[in-house]
């Protein structure tokens, strides 16, 4: 008996994390915002990059899911736009979009842009939902 249970947990423990229908979907990737801005002068702009990273072979952002990121500053921070879209990517026809998100800063202290992820993230057997939130510090000087 203890012998299956070994068995089952060694197969279970080498399926893809992918695997069936997509249950562990957000396992399947990273946000990062590497390239972001960290410090800024009052002033001055700066940029807050998004991206989500594929962790598996196969995995990937979905084109036809509706792709919304709604962004948030902090007040001493100014974005000229707060929702972004896909067509808004550095390059809207790559597989994993990334997004630059230009800022300016307003006033001194600790700032933050918060951003508010939707899209799909899909294998080639499951598509699944997501929603996430990144936020970014930024020391304005």
């Amino acid at each position: 008996m203890v012998r299956i249970a070994l068995a089952a947990l060694a197969v279970a423990l080498a399926l893809p994390a992918h695997a069936g229908d997509g249950t562990n979907a957000a396992s399947t990737y990273k946000v990062v915002t590497d390239g972001s801005s960290r410090t800024l002068e009052v002033g001055k702009k700066g940029k807050v990059v998004v991206d989500v990273v594929p962790l598996e072979k196969g995995i990937h952002v979905n084109r036809e899911f509706p792709l919304k990121y709604k962004v948030t500053p902090s007040a001493g921070l100014a974005v000229d736009k707060v929702e972004w879209k896909r067509e808004d990517a550095v390059d809207a026809k790559a597989e994993n979009p990334s997004f630059e998100i230009p800022v300016r800063a307003l006033a001194k202290g600790s700032q933050q842009v918060s951003v508010h992820m939707r899209f799909a993230i899909c294998s080639e057997s499951w598509c699944v939902p997501q929603t996430k939130t990144v936020t970014v510090v930024i020391d304005v000087k």
